[in-house]
């Protein structure tokens, strides 16, 4: 789109042919009572996956959240606290370049400590999640592609801290609070 002189408007279609167009996801940040976090081992990917997924047409992310965690955990699970929002770019690696991926925004969700009870309820969703494991925090760079694990430790921090963060692929766009 051209720019415009100061003070003139845009027709609404030049305004919208002019907007970013990004993917928008959801994870859900689920821990132990021992600290290890959920993560998904999925039939799709070598890496792990905390649970989460695409935000549908018309649905808000909260729903997606809650959505995604009955789909592939066979759980119902209310969202409301959001740890952290990043936005991964479109030069980010292993997309295939078919999908044509053009960045996205993917909120994660606090899905809360779950006791043994709560664990004992998990039904992963055949054919798409092989199983769920408790893993240490520190083991997320190993078993997660990087700006995965650096969202989901970010998140972790969040709620350690009881706050929220902006990420930029994973990383913090301001640096934590020297209170962290």
């Amino acid at each position: 789109m051209t720019s415009l002189p100061p003070g003139t408007a845009t027709k609404a279609a030049e305004y919208g042919a002019s907007r970013a167009t990004l993917w928008t996801g959801v994870s859900v940040l689920i821990t132990d009572t021992a600290g290890r976090i959920l993560l998904e081992r999925v039939t799709y990917r070598k890496t792990r996956l905390l649970p989460g997924g695409a935000v549908d047409p018309e649905e808000a992310p909260t729903e997606a959240a809650a959505r995604e965690v009955l789909e592939e955990l066979g759980v119902h699970l209310p969202i409301s606290r959001t740890l952290a929002v990043d936005w991964v770019p479109s030069t980010t690696p292993g997309f295939d370049p078919d999908a044509r991926f053009p960045g996205e925004i993917i909120y994660v969700f606090d899905g809360g400590t779950w006791d043994s009870e709560q664990i004992a309820a998990i039904r992963p969703r055949p054919g798409e999640i092989e199983a769920v494991d408790f893993v240490d925090p520190a083991e997320l760079p190993a078993l997660m592609a990087p700006g995965n694990a650096r969202r989901g430790l970010a998140a972790l921090h969040a709620r350690a801290t009881d706050g929220a963060v902006v990420l930029e692929d994973g990383y913090p766009i301001t640096p934590p609070s020297p209170a962290s």
